[in-house]
């Protein structure tokens, strides 16, 4: 069996300093670095932005408020409005096409056709098989029936 480890019983090794620093780097440190920032005259003059001081937080926020929102409105207001097509559009120009044309196209291309797509279909046209399908109930049982199904849910 092991023995439980203990860190009390383990020696800590000694950790040397790399190198002392210098005599009053840390009392010279925060002077050094506040001479680095630039003054604030200088930024002033740089930016053109100087009369945004004189102002108060409150009516800053509210003119960065009013520019971003008129940025927004300026950009819907330039973009157009939407071409309106009617929603018919697409349904109009399918029922033009021949259903010989459109069932041979179905046929021959790549296209796969699922059972989700058909019950869409027949969801908004519900007397959209009759066109084609001439079968009777008792004959839609008998070739189910003969389907082979191994999930019983379906039964």
């Amino acid at each position: 069996m092991k023995p439980s480890f203990k860190l009390d019983a383990h020696p800590r090794r000694p950790r040397p300093l790399l190198s002392e620093p210098p005599a009053g780097y840390f009392d010279k440190l925060p002077t050094r670095i506040m001479a680095r920032l630039p003054q604030a005259e200088a930024r002033d003059t740089a930016t053109g932005w100087g009369w945004l001081g004189f102002l108060s937080p409150a009516l800053r926020t509210g003119l960065a408020s009013v520019a971003v929102l008129g940025g927004f409105a300026a950009s819907f207001y330039m973009s157009g409005t939407p071409q309106l097509v009617p929603a018919t559009a697409s349904v109009a120009s399918l029922d033009a096409v021949p259903r010989t044309e459109l069932v041979g196209y179905l046929l021959t291309s790549g296209t796969r056709v699922e059972n989700v797509d058909l019950a869409v279909l027949t969801a908004a046209h519900p007397s959209i098989a009759k066109g084609f399908l001439h079968a009777s109930e008792d004959e839609m049982n008998d070739v189910l029936d003969t389907q082979p199904s191994e999930d019983l849910t379906y039964l």
